[in-house]
């Protein structure tokens, strides 16, 4: 099916248009990092969807904070089905207005809370909801929303390229990719920005480099050019520590894959977290796991069966985690396989395409508002286009 993306024009040497593996991507100003960026763009987004009315019949709107309601409002005026899916967590329950702001303050959470109630019942004429964590789900039942729309479906993962390595393959991609030969490697990939977690992830390592010379931590990913950007505090704090030897920054790179199968143990401790792509991919590699008990985390790890959950924040918990997993090559082994197996049976990617699918489907051949519909599933004529402004 045909599909066309809305979304920021974050650089402005993007083309404004172009096609990506049979996807259609329109980018809309404003470009450069910035924080209201997504508030910016609605002009833009609405313009472009509405000149486009007539060739697309379901509109998925990813992230109701700034989107949701001129995404669900251009979508009625246009005439089509709606589907709204929260981005992180907190969206629907307003926590993430305030959360890490001047505004966690009992009168503004209260006043705060109280729009976004009033926000979450015209989001309610949505024709369905998608939820890609029992936490998020959790949060749409919480404000009111019919169960029957509502349906969770995970991000996926590729878990053919996204597989644990074969014999003496970490070796010698540790050779090609220039990393230590020997010892454990720690591994994060994402963004590197406030609100990850990462200044936990690097003083928890430096407690541990203390004792264990062979131990290694590897950085995959950026923060240049966000606006929440923490690599330049990172990267001091390294060469403060003098563990500049120990710590790699790989920036941004195409080979995720190889660097995870590269890795020993992968740390996750984002303080507010959706789900996290990579934490899946991760899985997927067969790597046992520390994260943080937060959103769609807990939905990946299970704690003492394929990593360690911690307590957000918490240095110690998070020390505690990772050094057990450093110090037992065998714990590391059998957590490894339990994440494999998570990672087959909850977040394949054509189980979760197929059921976008389904619901892109269903969705489009019932009458509006009338999803789910009492005819079979999967019935219905395929939609021409949906189309995401993201």
């Amino acid at each position: 099916m045909p599909s066309t993306v809305v979304t920021r024009r974050g650089d402005a040497s993007w083309p404004a248009e172009e096609w990506i593996d049979g996807v259609r991507v329109l980018r809309v100003p404003p470009p450069g990092p910035s924080r209201s960026g997504k508030y910016r763009m609605l002009p833009g987004a609405l313009w472009a969807l509405l000149r486009r009315a007539e060739p697309f019949d379901v509109l998925v709107v990813r992230g109701t904070r700034v989107l949701g309601l001129p995404g669900l409002v251009a979508g009625r005026l246009a005439g089509k089905a709606v589907i709204l899916q929260p981005e992180v967590n907190g969206e629907m329950s307003g926590e993430v207005y305030w959360w890490g702001t001047p505004l966690d303050r009992p009168l503004a959470r209260s006043t705060l809370g109280a729009a976004v109630a009033v926000r979450n019942r015209l989001l309610a004429d949505a024709d369905a909801f998608v939820a890609m964590s029992r936490r998020i789900e959790d949060e749409l039942l919480e404000a009111g929303l019919a169960r029957e729309r509502i349906l969770r479906i995970p991000h996926g993962v590729d878990t053919d390229r996204f597989r644990p390595a074969t014999h003496g393959e970490a070796t010698r991609l540790r050779a090609a990719l220039g990393l230590p030969a020997q010892g454990t490697i720690l591994t994060y990939t994402g963004r590197l920005l406030r609100g990850k977690g990462l200044e936990s992830a690097l003083e928890a390592f430096a407690v541990l480099a203390r004792t264990r010379p062979r131990l290694h931590l590897l950085l995959v990913g950026s923060g240049a050019g966000q606006s929440l950007s923490v690599e330049e505090d990172l990267r001091r704090r390294v060469a403060e520590g003098g563990l500049a030897q120990r710590v790699t920054f790989a920036g941004r790179v195409e080979n995720v894959d190889e660097l995870l199968r590269a890795s020993d143990v992968f740390v996750f401790p984002s303080l507010f977290e959706a789900l996290g792509l990579s934490l899946l991919e991760a899985a997927a590699s067969g790597l046992p796991a520390v994260g943080a008990r937060t959103g769609g985390i807990v939905d990946v790890i299970e704690d003492g069966v394929s990593g360690f959950l911690f307590r957000p924040g918490d240095v110690a918990d998070l020390t505690a985690g990772l050094g057990a997993l450093v110090d037992d090559g065998e714990l590391r082994e059998r957590l490894g396989r339990a994440a494999r197996r998570i990672a087959l049976a909850r977040f394949e990617e054509r189980g979760s395409v197929d059921r976008y699918r389904t619901l892109l489907l269903e969705v489009t051949a019932a009458p509006r508002g009338r999803w789910p519909a009492r005819a079979p599933r999967g019935g219905g004529a395929p939609p021409r286009s949906p189309a995401s402004p993201a």
